[in-house]
């Protein structure tokens, strides 16, 4: 075991988050993608936080086409949220998807890009 390990299992980690961010929520901090495990709650140092899982399949929601293996964003050009689109554009990158959907209002699923 490596003497600077500092978790031993980092499937889920506790980050400072917007005050809006609620369980089930794709979130981007700059590299790092995860869903929300937990809403934001805040703390003695004034911060929000929330837990962020960083591996796994999770659903989200587009009106977008999708083949297996399409790169899934983040809509609006948000940074937390469950909207995604396949649009690039000023979209944060949060995974691809596992499986093809029409273009209709429903879930996509999502593995989480890390």
């Amino acid at each position: 075991m490596a003497l600077n390990e500092v978790y031993a299992n980092g499937e889920s980690i506790n980050y400072a988050v917007n005050s809006a961010v609620e369980s089930g929520d794709f979130v981007v901090l700059g590299g790092i993608v995860g869903v929300a495990e937990t809403d934001a709650e805040l703390a003695a140092d004034t911060n929000y936080y929330a837990t962020l899982r960083h591996i796994g399949v999770f659903t989200g929601t587009t009106s977008d086409a999708v083949a297996v293996g399409d790169a899934i964003y983040l809509a609006s050009a948000a940074t937390y949220g469950s909207a995604l689109t396949t649009t690039v554009g000023s979209n944060e990158l949060v995974g691809y998807a596992i499986e093809a959907k029409g273009a209709v209002a429903g879930n996509v699923k999502v593995r989480i890009n890390n």
